[in-house]
């Protein structure tokens, strides 16, 4: 029986020419390819904007820093994550508060999610689980903002990892994606 490799890239010669060509170039930062791929990212989501990052967790932290959350607020995150909203709930010295998780779908509990929701609930991180979408309608009728972790438009801001075992794979960078213009503004800044 064949492998199915899992999380690994398909890469062929037209990723090592752009590859090339961004080498040749001399611009290894930032410049017309990071634009370029800012305006394809938003257009594909259905977004008005994107700012590209260095990580999937750089986009978190921002993404938490630019909604002013801080000490003793309180994140709301799915208790099966991978530990970089973690890392970004503490880099901001925020609380994160564990959610259950739905059995079936692996994805945040909304009925549970509601029972822990405080005054200091400042904002709830909704991951996608294996490719199994979470309901992010209802989560995002409870008023809180609510940051999508890795796809669509339905949150006030998502944020996408490009490391190499994600779906969209530039080896390394992240992403974040609003139709609030002014949120981007403030992340580039």
């Amino acid at each position: 029986m064949p492998i199915i490799a899992h999380s690994r890239p398909t890469l062929d010669q037209e990723e090592v020419n752009a590859v090339n060509a961004v080498l040749q170039s001399g611009q290894l930062a930032q410049g017309q390819e990071v634009l370029h791929f800012e305006k394809a990212m938003a257009s594909m989501i259905g977004v008005d904007g994107a700012v590209a990052v260095s990580s999937g967790t750089a986009a978190l932290h921002l993404a938490l820093l630019v909604l002013d959350i801080g000490e003793g607020d309180e994140v709301a995150i799915p208790s099966f994550v991978c530990p970089a909203l973690l890392n970004a709930i503490r880099y901001v010295r925020a609380v994160p508060v564990l959610v259950d998780i739905n059995p079936q779908s692996l994805n945040m509990d909304v009925h549970d999610l509601r029972k822990r929701l405080t005054g200091k609930t400042k904002a709830i991180i909704v991951p996608h689980m294996f490719g199994l979408p979470a309901d992010i309608r209802e989560i995002a009728a409870l008023g809180i903002p609510v940051i999508v972790d890795c796809a669509g438009s339905f949150g006030t801001l998502s944020v996408f990892s490009f490391y190499a075992t994600k779906v969209i794979c530039t080896g390394e960078g992240g992403m974040i994606t609003a139709n609030d213009v002014q949120l981007l503004d403030r992340i580039r800044d």
